[in-house]
């Protein structure tokens, strides 16, 4: 009866959301004012609703009721219990149902700080989400319904897909879906700014904390995935530009210029329908994200199911809400007729710079994901839009944007400043002395040629890195926000132009030499996990006969699944990673092993966390609600 009791709640979730979404309106221009005391009662219950069936969902797998058919697909009797939870996520239905579930979280949030916001305009934004809810849980009821029931029951699951057991993907998900989730908020504020048919300066103010909530969160789900790919699907890179991972980064870019561009609408009043816009197309990208995940109509290393009737839908839904939203943009959105009287080196104008190339970078992206997509729609055959295209693309829009980072410290609101020549010139000979300096040492202490085309991107990145803390005024969160992104792109520059790799043939006392380290296999073991055998390799990593560490790579075959998974070896270190990969058994004893040396991997991780962090301490100075907000009767 659990099933039945989840899909109850959600067909209750999804009534009570009609009303969330019909109430305000009513209320507003029924001239019932009275009515809108419900709305907290209606947002708080709808999200009960969604958790208890999440609840049930999640009850099915952990008591292994194999007689619902989405648990009988993603799940097995030996499965770990913390993978059975990742489960209820690790398809198409939970995937859509925890999205579901993550809206409720935000319109619950977005009540619970009610009095912050005018109540007409709180009143206009939770009517929104409220017909957010409504759409995707009509699509999960009528297309993607978690709790259809198997008949005749099966004795034994099929199991978790084995890519997806891993501990990373357990947040990935969850994380991106909070992140996409959390941008409906803006969303939902820029339709409620719409409808009213004026926008103040209180607006940026209002969507900012949000925006930056969500966005550190999609950054967190970005990463874990990045880390995903590094760790477990064994070719030693971390970014494909597979059409899943633009799907997130598109909102990401999107979501960086949107936060720029409020900070100029909120300190000076500007752009107010530039802040509108991209409010309405973050959301739209992260509903075009679903669509490309989740309706199989891009081939993808992360897409698991394919299904034309969810792709329709889908497909949809996404065109209903961005025809709409843009209609409401272009009917109702009013010009900003303020003077916008500011000099050319100053705050606004740089962060006005990395508004256009933010956006001009997400329609770079937007195109060579779309692309094969269009190409084949049209019937002109197919083809694939790889890596090349989007370095080279990119890496303009990147470098112009690290050198921004460094500038913007030194400009005021309104007004150039003189700024002493030295403040400036300290930081660019730092920035040039490291860039020669790395290119010196990787001369003489790594096998790899230095490759000169890294000289820009190393110097402006140790420019954004430096350049602030010779600022007059030092910005802390700012630098740490842009300073850890300055410092997970010298990890990509080293880790992507001087990386060392090795197939060798290996066996029991055979060794390898690669950068300058020596690797000897050593053994093969045979274990037995929970839902797997596997053979495993000893290889010991040393340097003049000092033993440095020990790389354990796997092979593993999974038995309900009848699929044999890589799985990686990985030693990090602050300047270098070792990496193994144990390959196809050869003879008696004897393997194919792949072994590389990347250098400052680890830079990649750090830098983004680092980057998080600083948006964690924005948000939390941002947190205490702003004392001129006054309360809309």
């Amino acid at each position: 009866m659990t099933g039945e009791f989840g899909l109850l709640s959600l067909l209750a979730a999804a009534s009570l959301a009609l009303l969330l979404g019909c109430v305000p309106f009513i209320a507003l221009y029924g001239r019932r004012m009275p009515l809108l005391v419900w709305l907290p009662s209606l947002s708080y219950g709808v999200t009960l609703l969604i958790t208890l069936a999440m609840l049930a969902l999640g009850w099915c797998f952990v008591t292994d009721d194999f007689s619902v058919l989405y648990v009988a697909q993603h799940a097995n009797s030996q499965l770990p219990l913390f993978y059975k939870i990742a489960a209820i996520w690790g398809g198409h239905e939970g995937s859509m149902l925890f999205l579901l579930f993550a809206l409720g979280l935000w319109s619950s949030a977005l009540t619970l700080f009610r009095r912050h916001f005018p109540l007409r305009f709180f009143a206009r934004s939770l009517g929104v989400m409220g017909w957010l809810l409504v759409a995707f849980s009509v699509f999960i009821l009528f297309f993607s319904n978690p709790f259809v029931r198997l008949f005749p029951t099966l004795a034994q699951g099929r199991d978790l897909n084995p890519m997806l057991q891993d501990l990373a993907l357990i947040f990935h998900p969850p994380l991106l879906y909070l992140g996409y989730s959390g941008f409906a908020i803006s969303f939902a504020f820029a339709v409620a700014t719409l409808l009213e048919g004026k926008s103040s300066q209180n607006i940026a103010r209002y969507s900012r904390p949000w925006v930056l909530a969500a966005w550190g969160l999609l950054s967190i789900g970005i990463l874990l995935g990045a880390w995903w790919a590094y760790s477990e699907l064994g070719w030693g890179g971390w970014w494909f530009w597979d059409p899943v991972e633009n799907a997130s980064l598109l909102p990401w870019l999107t979501s960086t210029a949107l936060l720029h561009v409020l900070a100029i609408s909120e300190r000076r009043g500007l752009y107010h329908q530039w802040g509108i816009l991209l409010s309405l197309v973050t959301f739209q990208l992260c509903l075009l994200g679903t669509f490309i995940v989740r309706s199989g109509v891009l081939t993808s290393v992360h897409a698991f199911a394919v299904d034309s009737a969810r792709g329709g839908a889908l497909l949809a839904l996404f065109g209903m809400v961005t025809l709409i939203s843009l209609m409401l943009f272009a009917l109702r959105v009013r010009g900003n007729h303020r003077t916008a009287d500011f000099a050319l080196f100053s705050l606004e104008t740089l962060l006005l710079a990395a508004l256009v190339l933010l956006s001009i970078a997400a329609v770079t992206v937007l195109i060579g994901t779309l692309y094969p997509l269009i190409f084949s729609a049209l019937g002109l055959g197919s083809l694939s839009v790889g890596a090349p295209y989007f370095n080279q693309t990119l890496t303009p829009f990147v470098l112009l944007l690290l050198l921004l980072m460094g500038a913007a410290p030194f400009a005021d609101w309104q007004q150039s400043r003189k700024i002493p020549r030295w403040r400036l010139a300290v930081p660019a000979l730092l920035a040039i002395s490291g860039a020669l300096f790395s290119a010196g040492w990787f001369q003489s202490h790594s096998q790899s040629q230095w490759q000169p085309a890294m000289i820009p991107g190393v110097t402006l990145a140790l420019w954004a890195l430096f350049a602030p803390l010779f600022a007059a005024r030092i910005r802390w969160r700012s630098w740490l926000i842009h300073g850890g992104v300055a410092i997970s792109l010298l990890g990509m520059l080293f880790a992507s132009y001087h990386s060392t790799e090795l197939g060798s043939r290996m066996s029991p006392g055979r060794e390898a030499t690669l950068a300058g380290y020596q690797l000897t296999y050593q053994q093969t073991e045979l274990l037995v996990g929970p839902n797997y055998t596997s053979e495993r390799a000893h290889i010991r990593v040393s340097q003049h006969g000092r033993p440095i560490t020990t790389l354990l790579p796997e092979r593993r075959h999974y038995t309900a699944r009848e699929m044999l998974m890589i799985e990686p070896a990985i030693a990090s270190g602050p300047l270098a990673d070792f990496y193994a990969v144990l390959g196809d058994n050869l003879s008696a004893g004897e393997y194919s092993v792949r072994l590389y040396h990347k250098p400052m991997v680890s830079w990649i991780w750090g830098g983004a966390v680092i980057m998080v962090f600083g948006g964690v301490l924005t948000l939390w100075r941002r947190s205490k609600p702003a004392s001129d907000i006054v309360e809309d009767k």
